[in-house]
């Protein structure tokens, strides 16, 4: 047992070295006394290291310091020299008896000594950083080489094998966190309230795939208060199947506490009938330009002026009209008519165009390209050839970066003061109620000055309340994004409103977007979460 205030064998040999006349600054001698088995090897085996041989353990009363199979490549002599521990009454150790005469050479150097086996630990310090560059597919001689700049000097260092078998452990140890798991979804707690605020509209995608494992791996992705990405969940699929993605979406309603999405823009498309009854589904914008990229080959690729045109109808056209003729303009113009892809999705366009769904919340994600835009992140975060123990490590460490930009967003909106495009009484109101963010888009709204196609609509229709509490526009943006819309906008203007109506305030948009009572306590709250 230790013994509070009594000075260690090791810390009494460093005290007492100034007196001596030895070479060494460890000694052995009988007597000496240890509180525990471990600390007597660590300090013979800093005797050895002075010295210049290895050391091993053994619990048997033997010393033959032979092996225990003919080995060739093996070192051990049958060398004598040895420590005996006994115990003693306070359940410590000392040396009862040792041998300290050799039969072969010492080592003469750090190089040759980091050859014996008790000198080749590497402590966990330097194995953390071995395991951080490794896990950076950075080669063995490049971390042999960083370790040298490292301690200064490569004699300081272990040797190459030792690092091999390190390098060897931390994969195997690895391979076995991949046979326990991850192929589950994850969603952390943040993520959980995260959902409550935001989790009205999300997309759904699972483009990306793990390049060691091949398998796809499904990002949850919505938008904050700030009008950033965010991450609500991400599952490791081994195949894509309606039977997996039915499970993905049970789980993850599950897990959020059974409220269903507004909406949801995805492929899966008859997943989402089964399970997400009343959720509307649509087809994300950034899949009809990747499936256009693919089926259209050189069309699209080379002919930069119909790829520009193509995107210009998808995100600029609000109403069926506009969209109508702007598609029957560009066919025509590209003799593109017959086109079998082009045909397809326009059969389909219900499915992914604005104007046939309008009047339906997406919180602007339909032409923003989130999925896209996490697929990207992920491939920053995480090297090719991850394992998926690192895979997992990467993806925890994209969401904490991302949580962290947030809560430098919420700093900003209540510590930096905003800048107004006008005198407007509404704009003000506007800046005391959206984060900076939002505040933007509001004002863009008010100065909405596109360039026009000649398929674009320039007079909208705007339906106003009898109490003008609430304004309707024939663009649908309101209902579309949760903020008006520059028509609307402009009506208001005329009419001397000074106040964004409450009907209009969507407070996921809002500074207090978070400001949610818990759901046992929401009967005390009026405000809802995802509409108002």
């Amino acid at each position: 047992m230790p013994v509070p205030g009594r000075a260690g064998p090791l810390e009494s040999a460093h005290r007492g070295f100034a007196q001596r006349t030895s070479e060494n600054i460890l000694s052995v001698q009988s007597g000496l006394c240890f509180d525990c088995l471990p600390e007597a090897y660590e300090y013979f085996n800093l005797y050895s290291w002075e010295v210049g041989f290895g050391i091993r353990y053994k619990k048997a009363n033997v010393t033959n310091g032979f092996p225990n199979k003919k080995n060739a490549s093996s070192i051990r002599c049958g060398c004598k020299t040895m420590i005996r521990l006994l115990r003693t009454k306070d359940h410590g150790w000392y040396i009862t008896d040792f041998i300290l005469h050799h039969n072969h050479p010492l080592s003469r150097n750090n190089g040759e000594k980091l050859c014996w086996s008790s000198h080749k630990h590497i402590d966990r310090y330097t194995r953390e950083l071995v395991r951080n560059l490794r896990e950076k597919d950075v080669p063995l001689t490049k971390v042999y080489s960083i370790l040298g700049n490292y301690f200064g000097s490569v004699e300081d260092i272990p040797n190459k094998r030792s690092l091999e078998n390190l390098c060897k452990q931390i994969s195997k140890e690895e391979a076995n966190d991949d046979k326990r798991g991850s192929l589950v979804l994850f969603m952390n707690g943040k993520s959980k309230l995260d959902y409550q605020y935001f989790g009205d509209a999300i997309t759904f995608d699972t483009t990306y795939k793990t390049k060691l494992y091949g398998m796809p791996f499904g990002l949850s992705v919505g938008v904050n208060n700030h009008f950033q990405s965010i991450i609500f969940s991400g599952v490791l699929m081994r195949q894509e199947t309606i039977e997996s993605f039915e499970w993905i979406f049970r789980e993850f309603t599950s897990l959020v506490g059974g409220k269903p999405h507004v909406t949801i823009l995805t492929a899966m498309e008859v997943a989402i009938k089964r399970v997400l009854k009343s959720t509307t589904h649509r087809w994300c914008k950034w899949h009809v330009f990747k499936m256009a990229k693919e089926r259209l080959g050189s069309v699209y690729t080379k002919n930069n002026n119909f790829k520009a045109e193509f995107h210009k109808l998808i995100n600029c056209n609000i109403t069926v009209p506009e969209f109508e003729a702007a598609w029957k303009e560009l066919m025509e113009k590209y003799d593109l008519k017959e086109h079998h892809f082009l045909t397809s999705i326009y059969e389909s366009r219900h499915r992914w165009e604005k104007p046939f769904f309008s009047g339906i919340f997406c919180a602007k994600m339909t032409s923003t390209q989130r999925s896209e835009s996490a697929n990207h992140m992920l491939k920053g975060y995480v090297p090719p050839g991850a394992s998926m123990h690192l895979f997992v490590k990467q993806y925890n460490t994209l969401i904490a970066d991302l949580i962290s930009k947030e809560d430098s967003e919420n700093q900003r909106t209540r510590m930096v003061g905003v800048v107004l495009k006008t005198r407007w009484p509404i704009e003000k109101h506007a800046a005391s109620i959206y984060t900076s963010k939002m505040l933007e888009m509001f004002s863009d709204h008010s100065f909405d000055s596109a360039a026009r196609e000649k398929w674009s609509k320039v007079q909208y229709e705007v339906t106003i309340s009898d109490d003008r509490g609430l304004y309707t526009c024939e663009c649908g943006l309101a209902e579309h994004m949760g903020m008006l819309c520059c028509h609307s906008i402009q009506v208001m203007l005329r009419l001397g409103v000074d106040k964004v109506p409450d009907a209009h305030i969507l407070k996921r948009w809002t500074k207090n977007a978070s400001d949610v009572l818990p759901h046992h306590l929401a009967h005390l709250q009026n405000t809802q979460r995802f509409t108002k």
